[in-house]
């Protein structure tokens, strides 16, 4: 039970969302200049992971006050060493990130530009954090995951390597917010009726699932619309035009879920990965576009 406990933090496509956004920020890069210093490009990475990590240990710190939260098998002992762990495991990646932020401000790698990008990286982690206390909150956390795992580590790649604005940076996540916010949409209707008290100040609690459900699908095609806008922009069509190859992928989510809208059985697993996919490929297909060229 205490290592279950002390991984339950770990949430896999979170930190693939991270990966793959970072990898696309320094394909960027790559592409429109250079990148100069591997090893800058590594820490930054790192101190990404570190800080997500660290807020998502601390999160699961703060739930273990909930009285739902413990099993009645759970003893004081593992409760005081599961909340231990949790707690250690947070410190240390804080300390990494401190380490690392240290190194950039000896180094001199801060400028106006990133040191803006780390303040809203660290008001958006306060956010999240915060949700777990503010219930108010609870509604738009999604909206600061999307700010943590799609729009921030891009722009922190390439801030850690340029000093001007490009706006092709803008571009590349234009059609991936949307593809997050649907898989997490997805998520909380997974979960949905696990716990009452927590999902009925979630979105989809607010919203109602049908509309979440209408909301999902509006989001996948908003993915495409927007890549599509993107290349109408001027947006390289041979760096873009591999992202469309997932749109089947995205319409059988798409007919998934109004399946499930309509009553018959939902096909979670199925959805899970169509919907990942349709975050995670295009991400991936974009970086390679990127780093290749």
């Amino acid at each position: 039970m205490i290592f279950k406990s002390i991984l339950k933090p770990l949430k896999v496509f979170r930190l693939l969302g991270v990966i793959t956004t970072y990898v696309l920020g320094t394909g960027l890069v790559r592409y429109v200049k250079a990148i100069h210093g591997g090893a800058l490009a590594l820490q930054g990475g790192i101190f990404l992971l570190s800080f997500v990590l660290a807020l998502d240990y601390l999160r699961e710190l703060q739930k273990t006050s909930r009285l739902n939260y413990w099993s009645k098998e759970a003893t004081d002992r593992e409760i005081r060493l599961i909340r231990m762990g949790l707690a250690i495991i947070a410190a240390t990646f804080l300390t990494l990130d401190v380490t690392l932020l240290l190194g950039w401000i000896m180094g001199g790698y801060l400028w106006q530009g990133l040191v803006f990008l780390l303040m809203v990286l660290i008001v958006t982690g306060f956010l999240y954090y915060f949700v777990e206390m503010w219930e108010a909150l609870r509604p738009y956390l999604i909206l600061f995951e999307a700010l943590l795992i799609v729009i921030i580590p891009p722009a922190l790649a390439y801030y850690l390597h340029a000093q001007e604005f490009h706006r092709l940076l803008t571009m590349v996540v234009l059609g991936l917010v949307p593809a997050y916010l649907a898989y997490q949409i997805l998520d909380q209707l997974v979960l949905y009726g696990y716990d009452p008290q927590w999902e009925a100040r979630s979105l989809v609690g607010v919203m109602g699932w049908e509309k979440a459900m209408v909301l999902h699908n509006v989001l996948i095609l908003t993915a495409y619309v927007l890549l599509a806008f993107n290349a109408l922009l001027g947006f390289p069509w041979f760096l873009i035009w591999p992202v469309f190859l997932t749109l089947p992928i995205g319409l059988l989510e798409v007919w998934l879920m109004e399946r499930v809208r309509q009553g018959q059985r939902p096909l979670w697993r199925v959805m899970r990965f169509a919907t990942a996919s349709v975050f995670l490929i295009p991400s991936y297909l974009l970086s390679f576009a990127f780093w290749i060229r």
